[in-house]
């Protein structure tokens, strides 16, 4: 089923709960957007999290579930995605997250130097105005903290939102 990863882990390292006004099928284009835009960029690490050394970035690979595997949301998928959700939103949606690290080279040179990896699963649960996010660390050296990571891609979510005049989501909960 689209969305949703069969073997999504029982326990969450992270939780939190968003409102919403807009409607599923526009929430849920904002968010595969926002994937997609995320896996196209650098970014700071700073901008993400206080907890960032000097010069690190990271790029996001993110990926929507469909049954037992995850396809990275490039820009051919988003539009596979946007479709389906046009016809009937999605329930859950499943997603896996690698952050991959850099920081630049000690020279200054415009080369960088890789650092490790961070993988995560999400799945957000939709309900009638309500927005559950369950975070399910897998390994890595958690560059991010969850907390940060989660208002981060709340932010990117409202950003796109914004495109289109919508709402954006607002925080409930977060432990």
């Amino acid at each position: 089923m689209l969305g949703c990863y069969n073997d999504f882990p029982r326990d969450a390292s992270c939780f939190a709960q968003f409102a919403y006004v807009s409607s599923v099928q526009e929430l849920q284009t904002a968010m595969v957007k926002a994937f997609c835009r995320l896996n196209q960029q650098a970014i700071d690490l700073g901008s993400i999290t206080a907890a960032s050394p000097i010069g690190c970035s990271v790029n996001f690979e993110f990926g929507i579930a469909d049954t037992d595997a995850f396809y990275f949301v490039d820009k051919g998928e988003l539009s596979k995605l946007e479709n389906a959700i046009k016809v009937q939103s999605l329930p859950i949606l499943d997603v896996f997250c690698a952050a991959r690290y850099s920081i630049k080279n000690e020279k200054g040179q415009s080369r960088t130097k890789s650092l490790q990896f961070d993988y995560n699963v999400l799945r957000f649960t939709f309900e009638k105005e309500n927005i559950e996010l369950l975070l399910h660390y897998i390994r890595g050296i958690q560059r991010i903290p969850r907390k940060d990571f989660i208002l981060f891609l709340k932010n990117q979510i409202n950003w796109e939102l914004a495109q289109e005049q919508h709402e954006a989501l607002t925080m409930k909960s977060l432990f």
